[in-house]
């Protein structure tokens, strides 16, 4: 198609605007650019258009001519820009993106981004609902180099909830987002610039080490403060951080501290040592974290110095004269020494968490006596240990303090095993604490000890962006929803376990729950984080799973989202198993389970139906309101809007 006659009208229409429309009349030019257009006229419809609305202008009747003129002009100028094409000579390459190295778009419509985007421009409650369930729900608009810079926006979101969950994705996009993080960097910011060294240190280590120090030098005191904390990587920063620890106050000179407990050789290992001598106790709160040999062997002896000097009052006292202290007296006397006692057990158990991630061999041979002073604690701390380090001297020592002391050290030595073993082998070592009928009870009749075993699995998560599984240190007590994982099995799980899992004994025994989870027990907490959709033959099992513990104990939200994650298609009698007998009935859960069951209408009434007549037409305190809810569900209004 040849658009030159296109170009050449829309010049003379310009020509006539800039010498007046009075003239266009007597523009012979401008005729003769119109006449050209009528090969183009019979071919589309829009240039039919163009060439009627041209030639009106030029007669001499036309009432409106300027009007009309900036009319065609306009329309011209739209067709141009649309059919037009620029282009120039050499390779195509990919676009470069200031701030940010990963994939840069993703064709997605701004409606779906639209309710994100305000709720990250926006304050006030309910953003953290929206923006979790669209990262839930549509993770696909969050890889759109339009929502990066505001991910990286609210990491100065004041509602700190919200910043800590956008922390971690960002954290999961690894080098990618460090030019953005890095982009409008304020050294004497606020937390938001904080954060951003915290998400920083997370992903390059000390590979920003550089940055590291800047911000340390010439930040404000929240910038400093995890700048600091993130010069442990580089040993070069052991002088600065001897001075950093000596200028700094409060929480910076904290995280000079605690970065001083990374760094190695004579003269950390002399700072430390002089410290110790000083103020054992606190000095080991600042080892905690640290992994050096020389840390395992301060903590080992200044353990050996109060091991040696016993337990207060255990050892036999001279006996006293009979009526020489009144009965007051002697019962201060003995609450005094189980006073002493306490404190000492108390320092004890502060000094050997300090213990944990530390393998020195001085530190290893603790253990032993540890135990029969702390039997409890010392299996905690070697299984944060093997987790921590998985060093091979304390996965030996997991080993020997199993064969030992048997099943109170399960524990860490499955988890080592975990770690180091093959799948298959960590399989047939200990699958038989889970089985039922295993060959240790059949030959003993006692029952196994599963206990450790599910501690360690309780560790154990399967991350579903990666693709493989990881283990962390929170225990089972503490079922947080997002957890770090701090080593990665590279290994994997035998997939046995899943139905020797799901069919444990003691799957549905009533537990304890809290705020941060609304699995029913802590049972189905671990089961859900070790779920695998890539695993078909898992959904059905899964869905039956969470499905029967609902209808035996109570459903729940994340229970109702775990079956629909499974595939799983049946859901009555959910709603009808919140209520039993004599129970006060729950409005605020049968309210959340409406609007999450995939039922329709007429199953959510027939199912508050159930409840209503199981009342017998009693008027406790609940009815009108599921008396509501049933009839307003039968005359069609959805179940979100009730």
């Amino acid at each position: 198609m040849n658009w030159d006659v296109v170009y050449e009208l829309r010049e003379r229409l310009e020509a006539a605007a800039i010498a007046g429309v009075n003239l266009i009349v007597e523009d012979f030019r401008l005729k003769r650019a119109v006449q050209q257009m009528e090969p183009l006229a019979k071919a589309s419809p829009v240039f039919q258009k163009i060439v009627a609305m041209a030639e009106k202008i030029v007669q001499a009747e036309c009432e409106d001519r300027a009007g009309l003129l900036l009319d065609t002009l306009g329309l011209l100028d739209a067709v141009l820009c649309t059919q037009a094409a620029h282009q120039v000579e050499g390779e195509l390459t990919s676009p470069e993106s200031s701030g940010y190295s990963g994939d840069i778009y993703r064709k997605i419509s701004y409606g779906r981004l639209a309710a994100v985007l305000e709720a990250f421009r926006g304050t006030g409650g309910g953003r953290y609902a929206v923006i979790e369930e669209a990262h839930r729900e549509d993770p696909e608009i969050f890889e759109d180099y339009r929502m990066k810079y505001w991910m990286v926006q609210a990491l100065g979101d004041s509602y700190a909830e919200l910043a800590e969950m956008v922390a971690g994705w960002l954290e999961r996009e690894g080098d990618a987002i460090i030019p953005l993080l890095k982009k409008g960097f304020v050294a004497d910011g606020k937390r938001e610039m904080a954060r951003r060294i915290q998400v920083l240190d997370r992903i390059a280590g000390g590979r920003e080490n550089e940055f590291y120090r800047m911000a340390a030098s010439e930040g404000s005191k929240e910038v400093r403060e995890p700048a600091l904390f993130a010069m442990r990587h580089d040993m070069s920063n052991l002088s600065l951080l001897l001075d950093y620890q000596k200028t700094e106050k409060g929480k910076c000179k904290e995280a000079a501290m605690q970065a001083l407990s990374y760094m190695e050789g004579e003269k950390a290992a002399e700072f430390w040592k002089e410290r110790m001598a000083k103020k054992p106790e606190e000095t080991a709160g600042y080892l905690m974290s640290s992994d050096q040999d020389w840390a395992g062997d301060l903590i080992a002896e200044v353990l050996e110095q109060w091991i040696a000097r016993g337990v207060p009052s255990e050892d036999e006292t001279e006996e006293k004269p009979k009526g020489k202290e009144t009965k007051e007296e002697r019962a201060k006397e003995r609450a005094k020494e189980r006073a002493e006692r306490d404190q000492y057990r108390q320092r004890l158990e502060l000094l050997w968490k300090a213990a944990a991630g530390k393998h020195s061999k001085k530190i290893c041979d603790c253990y032993e006596i540890m135990y029969q002073i702390l039997p409890k604690e010392v299996p905690a701390v070697l299984s944060q240990s093997v987790i921590r380090s998985c060093h091979p001297s304390l996965c030996r020592l997991a080993e020997e303090m199993y064969d030992k002391y048997g099943d109170a050290f399960l524990e860490p030595v499955f988890l080592a095993s975990v770690l180091t073993s093959t799948a298959e082998e960590t399989y047939e070592r200990f699958h038989e604490f889970l089985s039922p009928d295993g060959l240790l009870r059949k030959l003993t009749g006692k029952k196994q000890d599963a206990t450790g075993v599910l501690y360690g699995f309780a560790k154990i998560v399967y991350r579903e962006q990666e693709g493989k599984y990881g283990i962390t240190l929170e225990e089972l007590n503490s079922p947080l929803r997002e957890r770090q994982v701090c080593r990665w099995i590279s290994a994997g799980l035998d997939l046995r376990w899943y139905p020797l899992l799901l069919h444990y004994p003691g799957r549905f025994a009533t537990g304890r729950r809290n705020s941060y989870s609304m699995y029913r027990n802590y049972y189905d907490w671990m089961l859900a984080k070790l779920y695998r959709p890539d695993v078909e033959e898992l959904q059905e099992p899964y869905g039956e799973f969470f499905y029967k513990g609902a209808l035996r104990l109570t459903p729940t939200t994340e229970g109702i989202q775990m079956m629909k994650r499974c595939g799983w298609k049946k859901y009555d009698g959910l709603l009808a198993s919140c209520v039993k007998d004599g129970n006060s009935i729950p409005s605020y859960l049968l309210r959340q389970l409406l609007s999450e069951l995939p039922l329709t209408n007429e199953e959510l009434a027939s199912e508050l139906d159930e409840i209503i007549r199981h009342r017998n037409g009693k008027r406790d305190n609940g009815i009108a309101i599921l008396e509501h809810w049933r009839d307003g569900l039968w005359s069609g209004v959805s179940a979100e809007k009730l």
